[in-house]
């Protein structure tokens, strides 16, 4: 209601002047003030109460430098259309904790539901909060505004850029057999606690593997093929604690980047492995399992949501005490520095300037 009290205190000064210098035009200023803000103040109230505002994002996944679709949908009960509008967007990256403040121009708002798309374009990967913070409603004459708060929020997740990165396996990551909850859909195995498939009967085959229940109802030697499990001989550790000062934690878009990147690599190479990271909601390490694309982009989405903090204890100790029994060939450990090591061996240090070239350098022997 600024507008309002620049109004009053400019009335004040021109009566003022009118009764000091005993001018007519000066009155006569005062009077039309005066009739502005008897008019102004019942319609923009009434549209204050009349008037609610929520924003949108139909499509909740985006890219770095994609336009991405924003919808803003504007509730008018009032008597009459609302020729002038302003909205107030906050969008913040919740990764790295940068807001930035844009003012959305309406030149028209008729009576009833309308919404009002944009696009906007996102430079960085991080998981944005896009707040509707305010409307600010003109009056008829388009001077005098009033401003309704708003609590309505959007989020969006942009993933971050992938960089291919050459893996070449060895073959005790091949043929790495371990227990699993996750079988092989293709090539059996020596599981007897899953059945990959129950066929004939053929030469070689063990008599203990016989299926002799089904046997009896077909009349003819029916032989199961146990499931092998899909065990991961890779493990990828996430080490990211960032302290409160902006520039540390704007690191966090560069090391989820290389992050990404490394997990993509490890799966299009066909090698399922598993990314640990601590987890401070939670107060525990949080191991998810990456086979194929949807699961890696189920990674992506979690890795978007972590609030970054120094865990309480040493990720590496705890993960072997929580997961002691489960082997791997491999320990893969991604650090805050974008240093990777693979067990104690330094591999490469990333650039966080010139990421894409840096990768380009990196060659993964698992």
């Amino acid at each position: 209601m600024c507008s309002f009290i620049m109004l009053g205190i400019s009335t004040l000064v021109t009566a003022y002047l009118a009764m000091v210098y005993e001018n007519a035009e000066f009155m006569l200023l005062v009077y039309i003030q005066i009739a502005l803000f008897g008019l102004a103040v019942p319609m923009v109230l009434i549209r204050r109460l009349t008037i609610r505002g929520t924003i949108e994002i139909p499509v909740g996944i985006s890219d770095p430098g994609k336009e991405t679709l924003v919808k803003l949908r504007i509730s008018n009960k009032g008597p009459n259309s609302v020729k002038r509008m302003k909205a107030l967007v906050v969008t913040e990256n919740l990764c790295t904790g940068e807001k930035k403040k844009k003012w959305m121009f309406f030149q028209k708002v008729p009576k009833g539901e309308t919404s009002f798309v944009c696009m906007v374009t996102f430079d960085g990967a991080g998981n944005y909060a896009l707040r509707l913070k305010k409307l600010r409603i003109y009056d008829f004459s388009g001077l005098l505004f009033g401003e309704i708060r708003t609590k309505s929020t959007a989020q969006l997740q942009v993933l971050p850029q992938l960089f291919d990165i050459p893996v070449r396996m060895s073959l005790s990551v091949r043929n790495f057999y371990g227990e699993a909850d996750v079988y092989d859909e293709h090539v059996p195995g020596h599981d007897n606690s899953e059945i990959f498939q129950v066929r004939e009967y053929r030469k070689g085959d063990r008599l203990q593997n016989i299926h002799w229940k089904l046997t009896a109802k077909q009349d003819d030697l029916m032989v199961k093929e146990n499931s092998l499990p899909k065990a991961c001989p890779v493990v990828l550790f996430l080490s990211f604690c960032p302290k409160r000062n902006k520039k540390q934690r704007l690191g966090v878009l560069p090391f989820l980047t290389a992050a990404a990147s490394i997990s993509f690599s490890i799966m299009d190479a066909g090698c399922p492995h598993y990314v640990v990271w601590y987890e401070d909601a939670t107060q525990d390490i949080v191991r998810v399992r990456v086979d194929d694309e949807e699961s890696f982009f189920e990674l992506l989405g979690s890795l978007m949501r972590v609030n970054w903090k120094r865990p309480k204890e040493q990720l590496l100790e705890r993960y072997q005490e929580k997961y002691r029994l489960e082997p791997y060939v491999w320990r893969l450990l991604l650090e805050e520095k974008l240093e990777l090591r693979k067990e104690s061996e330094m591999l490469i240090k990333l650039s966080d300037k010139n990421l894409e070239q840096s990768l380009a350098q990196l060659e993964l022997v698992l």
